[in-house]
């Protein structure tokens, strides 16, 4: 049986997935011992998605953390550089995800009524647009 945090984080990677397929034909949850978690197209380009899940606001906080680094078991912590092209920033509690690309930060903190005022399906199609902006020469 796998533990609570596995059951955490493909939730998020679920979540994550399922919004992706609404601009994307190819959604693929990639196995857990990869370095992205998703990969997805946009216009017949591939983009790797790392999902850092939260199931919960901490209750001496009013903000969510989001660690961008690799679990604690690894050695290795950090991504390569190019390795990951987008992160999925997910509060579970409310259903909410973020998308933001990386910028070499370790760590992001989202104050609760900013993520409650975040609208997922907005925040996607954004990304796809931003995404494409990006693949225009």
């Amino acid at each position: 049986m796998p533990r609570q945090s596995e059951r955490v984080g493909r939730s998020g990677e679920y979540l994550v997935a399922s919004l992706l397929s609404l601009h994307a034909d190819t959604v693929t949850i990639v196995p857990h011992s990869a370095e992205a978690d998703i990969i997805f197209d946009v216009d017949h380009k591939l983009y790797k998605c790392q999902v850092k899940t939260q199931s919960k606001i901490r209750n001496h906080r009013v903000s969510w953390e989001y660690d961008f680094r690799r679990g604690s078991f690894t050695k290795k912590r950090e991504y390569d550089k190019g390795s990951i092209d987008v992160y999925a920033l997910v509060a579970l509690d409310p259903q909410k995800v973020i998308f933001t690309f990386p910028d070499g930060s370790k760590q992001k903190t989202i104050k609760d009524e900013e993520m409650q005022a975040m609208d997922s399906l907005t925040n996607v199609k954004n990304l796809f647009k931003e995404l494409r902006c990006q693949q225009t020469p």
